[in-house]
């Protein structure tokens, strides 16, 4: 995936994607182990800065980092410090931050394991690693509709998309997928539920609006004319009004602490 793909989303990602992902960070805050208050948390993957408004609620003093300068562009006066940087090589000297926040970037990952081992390496013992991903038996019939209803008005998902559906997703889509990374990542005490999550997603109007604003359709809709833009909208809505349903994700959550450098692992 080209960083581009991301920062050519930013717009629709803060005013539709948000709908969902702003509740689920805040989810995924709540699971921490231990108050974030007053603590250097790594948003990592910070995107237009979700996780972030989400630790900074609860009194974290988070530090975003992404691979897209775009997304890390987005409201830019408003935001914590950032760094543009990959996940796999991070621009953090080790034990740089207190805990971190990872919300929906593992699945983005071909060896999520390693990602999570890199998280660490930049937390300080004890810190917590905080990860979500969505869970590859979620499923919602009105989503499903609107996919289509995207299809046959010439949407296709770009190639990078279906490579993370199809080879970074099932290595956290589950709760038993992603313990087994946070455990070949060396973590300790990993809690990990499956959960849905009541996002206030409830009329076909915020259902279309976070689809359209994930960045695998930001491409497409840039290519069509703005007057298309806002009928497409009207026409997705009405179209999937019949079999509108609350849209209740269910996603993956890790909770799990950094070990003190030289401590291994107990067998299993």
């Amino acid at each position: 995936m080209n960083a581009g793909d991301y920062g050519n989303a930013a717009a629709g990602w803060a005013s539709g994607a948000a709908r969902v992902y702003g509740p689920l960070a805040v989810e995924l805050v709540g699971c921490s182990p231990h108050p974030l208050a007053g603590r250097r948390v790594l948003d990592a993957g910070a995107g237009t800065g979700l996780g972030s408004a989400a630790l900074a609620a609860v009194g974290a003093q988070p530090i975003a980092v992404d691979h897209s300068h775009g997304m890390l562009a987005w409201d830019r006066r408003r935001r914590p410090p950032a760094l543009a940087g990959d996940l796999s090589r991070l621009p953090l000297r080790d034990r740089a931050v207190d805990d971190v926040l990872a919300a929906f970037v593992l699945n983005h990952l071909d060896e999520p394991a390693a990602g999570l081992r890199e998280l660490a390496r930049v937390t300080r013992p004890g810190g917590a690693i905080l990860a979500s991903s969505y869970a590859t038996a979620s499923g919602s019939p009105a989503r499903d509709a609107l996919d289509e209803e995207l299809r046959r008005r010439g949407f296709v998902p770009p190639g990078w998309y279906l490579d993370i559906k199809a080879v970074a997703v099932p290595q956290v889509g589950s709760a038993e997928a992603m313990g087994r990374a946070a455990a070949a990542a060396g973590l300790a005490g990993p809690e990990v539920s499956e959960r849905a999550v009541d996002v206030g997603v409830d009329h076909a109007a915020d259902l279309v609006d976070y689809r359209l604003g994930q960045a695998q359709h930001a491409g497409w809709l840039a290519s069509l004319p703005a007057g298309r833009r806002a009928a497409l909208r009207s026409e997705l809505i009405e179209a999937i009004e019949p079999v509108m349903q609350p849209f209740r994700p269910t996603v993956v959550l890790l909770a799990a602490t950094v070990r003190p450098r030289g401590r291994a692992a107990a067998p299993g």
